[in-house]
This record gives structure tokens, sequence and C-alpha cells, in this order.
């Protein structure tokens, strides 16, 4: 067994720090693009296109070049200097010549759209190799709460220093060679291998008997990663949970936007609203990650995704109470639990498929969840876009719970239905553990 690196607790929050900066960095980079020139409603649309065609196209092909590299940590220090540069070039291109302001921003918001659809695929397989497969649960949790943490404090900053123009883009490029900086000085601490738990060995270990085939281009390693999500049964279930939750955002957006709009109507004081977004935003960061760390060790990271999605959701319920007495508190309640929970959910499934997957195939199934999860967005924004409008509506002048509940309902039970494919995979698990038992012990 390899002894724990003594070094490895720095390299979390070196490798946090530069995850926290990227995400800050794309976070500011829109406000530092408009400053250039106005930006029509079509850049926003063309932008969304671009990032879902990423998603779809290039986030698998991108998780075949993570897994072909010596150190995946290569990847992850390119996104950040590719987006240093295409920032600075934009800025210079608008500078240099005024025709180009308009066509330089709308490049600049594209390539930020792609680069924020394309990070999480290099990120999330590098961590293994950090932190071990038995601490994945307290990694991804800091790794959620940390880049909060920097935006407050960058955001602190910018506030009071109040950069426009030039200025802004610098701090903005700034950021991104810091977090290419912090990248390329975070190494693995040990193969991702050697830090099996006990519960994953199994799992792996069938994957990794088969003979890695050698390279046989892009396209087809990437289908090997899309196979190999697809035909893993926990991988399947957590790719079908992500699907439903993606494919029910749209629809749950609408439903929720009526009930906020019912709480602002029934509440004279603006400032009740305001609080509840404060207490909804920052609420959920403090809850969700120390549930997650705390519950995992009791319930395993599998069963604590389904349990926080069935325990969660059932409160978006409350929502319905928005318009009625006591409406800040229900809406609060009803909005914080739910997205808490929903927290909970994502670093719980994030962790386990990060424990079960090869190493060699850590970045074609994070690409191949990406290219899923934009397929179903677009999707749901096709399919269940206009019910949602059209409950939103009906619901426009709610001053009491029954215009908001049949919206409400439908939400709620799309939520938990996502928790479906976890428990029908995890019953042919344990069916599955106990004909083998039955095999072994005739």
């Amino acid at each position: 067994m390899i002894t724990p690196s003594p070094l490895r607790p720095r390299r979390l929050p070196l490798f946090g720090l530069a995850v926290a900066l990227v995400a800050v960095a794309l976070t500011f980079s829109t406000p530092s693009l408009l400053d250039l020139t106005p930006v029509t409603p079509g850049v926003y649309q063309l932008r969304g296109l671009a990032a879902t065609v990423a998603a779809l196209l290039v986030a698998p092909l991108l998780g075949v070049l993570v897994d072909r590299a010596r150190r995946r940590r290569t990847v992850l220090v390119a996104l950040a200097l590719v987006g240093a540069a295409g920032l600075a070039i934009t800025r210079g291109a608008a500078a240099g010549w005024d025709a180009a302001g308009a066509p330089a921003a709308a490049t600049g918001m594209i390539m930020v759209g792609c680069l924020t659809a394309l990070g999480p695929v290099g990120q999330e397989a590098y961590l293994p190799a950090i932190v071990g497969r038995d601490r994945l649960v307290s990694a991804n949790a800091l790794l959620y709460v940390l880049p909060q943490g920097v935006m407050v404090a960058i955001g602190v900053l910018l506030a009071w220093a109040e950069p426009e123009g030039p200025a802004l883009v610098i701090v903005v490029c700034a950021l991104l060679v810091l977090a290419a900086a912090a990248f390329r000085g975070v190494e693995a601490v040990e193969p991702v291998q050697g830090a099996q738990t006990a519960q994953t060995v199994e799992a792996v270990e069938a994957v990794e008997a088969v003979e890695e085939p050698s390279r046989a281009g892009l396209w087809r390693e990437a289908m090997e990663g899309v196979r190999f999500t697809l035909r893993e049964p926990a991988l399947r279930a957590i790719a079908l949970c992500l699907m439903v939750t993606t494919l029910s955002a749209e629809f749950t957006d609408e439903v929720e936007d009526a009930a906020r709009d019912a709480l602002v109507h029934g509440v004279p004081a603006s400032g009740y609203f305001s609080l509840s977004l404060t207490v909804i935003g920052y609420g959920s960061i403090i809850l969700g990650p120390p549930a997650a760390v705390l519950l995992h060790r009791r319930l395993g990271t599998y069963r604590l995704a389904w349990v926080a999605l069935l325990a969660s959701q059932p409160f978006t319920l409350l929502l319905a109470l928005s318009g009625g007495a006591g409406g800040f508190i229900w809406y609060t309640a009803g909005k914080l639990v739910p997205l808490a929970g929903a927290i909970v959910v994502t670093i719980a499934l994030t962790s386990h498929r990060q424990a079960i997957t090869p190493d060699r195939l850590l970045g074609r199934v994070s690409g191949t969840l990406v290219a899923l999860v934009a397929l179903s967005e677009t999707a749901g924004t096709i399919l269940l876009g206009p019910p949602g409008d059209w409950l939103a509506e009906l619901a426009e002048d709610a001053t009491s719970p029954l215009p908001l509940l049949p919206g409400l309902v439908l939400a709620t039970a799309l939520a938990m239905a996502a928790a479906v494919p976890l428990l029908r995979a995890r019953r042919l698990a344990t069916a599955a553990s106990r004909e083998e038992a039955r095999s072994a012990h005739p």
C-alpha cells in the first residue's frame, strides 16, 4: 500500500484555488467583453449554441486528449492559457480597429462559453490522482465551496477598485494565467489505481482486466468512453439521473419563477425578497457540502445521492405558499432545501463515478456525461419549456396555493424521478451480489 504523501493536503488547496480562479475569471470575462461594445441578444443565443455544440462534440474528444496525456494537468494549463490569450487578442482587436468591436466581443463570448462547458472534463479527471479515491467527497465539497469564497473576495476587490475597459480585461487574463500556474504546480500524488477503496476494486478491475487498446483515433476512443458509461450499471444510472434532472430544469425554473412573482406581489417590502435570495444562495453552500461530507461515511456516496434526492425535493411544494401569509419563510425553505439537496447529490454522484471509473477512462467518461447533460438541456428546453410557460402564465396572479400547485407537483415529481435509475441500479447490483453468493455456496 502506498503511503500518503505529506504534501497531499497542500496539493488539493492549490488545485482548488486554480479551479476557483478559472471559475471567477470566466464569470467576470463577460462584463469585461461588454465594455467593448453593446452586445445584441443574438450574440447570447449564439454563445449558448456554441457552448452546446462544444459540449456535444468537443467534450468527448477532449476527454480522449485528457486520457492520453501523461499528466492530465497539461490540458488544464492549456485551457486556462487559451482563455487568457483569447481575451487579450479580443481586446487588442477591438482597440486596434473600431469595426472589429462587435465581432471581437461576440467571438470572445463564444470562446468563454465553450471554455465554461469544457472545463469540468479535465478538472474532474485529474482530481482522483491528486487525493486518491478515498477522499473524493471531501475534495469535491471543497471544490464546490472554494470558488464561491474566491468569487466573493475578488468581487469585493473589484467593487473597490472599479476597473473598467482594458483594466478589467487585464485582471481577468491575470486570473487565468495564475490559474494556469497553479495547475502547473499540482502533480499527482500517486497513481489513481493505487487508491481504490474496497467498494470499488471489483468494478475497476473488471474493466482493467481487458487489454487496453492501442490508439485507434479520437472518435473511436471517444466512443469507447461512451460505451463504458452506458454499459457499466452505476455509471449508466448516474447518466440517466443527470439527464432527467437537466431535462426538467427549464420547466422547474418556470414554475419557480411563478412562485417568486407571487412572493414579490405578496410581500410589501422588497428587502425581504433580497434577504430571501441571500439566504438561499449562501445557505445552500453552507449546508450542502458539509452535509455531503458528514453523511457519506454513514450512507455511502451512491446511497447518499438518492436519499438526498428523495428527502430534499418534496420541499419544493412549499413554494405554493409564497403568495400567502409568511410567504417569505415558505419561499426561502422551498428553494433552500432542494438546492442544498441538489448540491449533495452533485458531490455524491461526481465522487462515486470518479471512484469506480478506471484511470484510463476518467476523461472520456467525464466528457461523455458533459455531452449527455448538454443534449438533455436542449431537449428539455424544446419539450418542457412550453408547458412550463403555460403553467407560469396560469399562476401569474397567484394569491392562493391552488394556481401554483399543478406546476410545482409536476416539477417535484420530475425531480424525484431522477432517483429511479439510481434505485434500479442498486437493486440490480444487490440481486447480482445475492446470485453470486448463492453460486459460491450452493
